[in-house]
């Protein structure tokens, strides 16, 4: 067992699970979720750094490409997903009113600039779907149902971030149709409350257990999905072969 595994024990209660030991294989999908620069590089204009024992942007790229890797592997299908807005602010919505500065043709959450774009090492292969969004969940006004469907899915699994928005309303919507949801949990982060001095008046420490990456993975657990790290899925998967 992990170090990290030690901790998800510890904070996420995983007394209920829809998990068989052995998936179908032909009818999973791993949906590469938002690897981006934004918050997952260390260049990006939301990186997302060791907070209240939740791994860091840069630690969860590790644990997503052990899982592609995997996956492509032992042929089990890949799709991903990239948010960000219009740089035109076509599809911002209320997001704009919320944070006007997004409304920027700048905007470091913009499609097309070095934030919005794949990490360095992710590139999507000829036969898997890209699909770019303008909301969190991958389902919002999107092919994305369509893929899995077409696929003839049962398992849908969730590598990337971020665990309290994007990851949390996919696992939602993934469950409500239907899919059973499995999150892995160190392939992804959340931003904490004290991020870059978002609002340096909120600044404080955060104690392990706490912020927004573990409420979002018990929230999770609780209601939409089996959350597992990588090992344990990467196990998983030696399983079903």
């Amino acid at each position: 067992m992990s170090n990290f595994e030690d901790k998800l024990n510890k904070w996420v209660d995983r007394t209920y699970r829809y998990t068989p030991d052995k998936i179908d294989l032909s009818r999973t999908v791993v949906h590469m979720l938002d690897v981006q620069n934004l918050c997952l590089d260390k260049r990006g204009a939301d990186y997302v750094q060791n907070v209240g024992g939740a791994p860091s942007g840069e630690e969860t790229l590790v644990q997503a490409k052990k899982v592609l890797d995997a996956a492509r592997t032992q042929g089990v299908k890949v799709n991903w997903s990239m948010w960000g807005m219009d740089p035109n602010g076509y599809d911002i919505g209320l997001w704009g009113e919320k944070y006007p500065a997004w409304k920027n043709a700048d905007s470091p959450f913009n499609h097309g600039t070095f934030d919005g774009a794949l990490c360095d090492g992710f590139v999507p292969q000829e036969n898997e779907a890209v699909l770019r969004k303008h909301r969190n969940s991958s389902f919002f006004e999107s092919p994305f149902n369509s893929w899995l469907k077409q696929d003839d899915c049962k398992y849908l699994v969730i590598v990337g971030s971020s665990t309290g928005n994007c990851v949390p309303t996919t696992a939602r919507d993934g469950f409500e149709q239907g899919y059973k949801v499995i999150v892995v949990a160190d392939s992804g982060t959340a931003i904490p409350l004290n991020s870059h001095g978002r609002n340096p008046e909120f600044d404080h420490e955060v104690p392990e257990g706490y912020g927004q990456y573990w409420e979002g993975l018990r929230n999770i657990q609780a209601q939409y999905a089996d959350v597992m790290s990588t090992r344990e899925f990467l196990e998983l998967l030696e399983n079903s072969k």
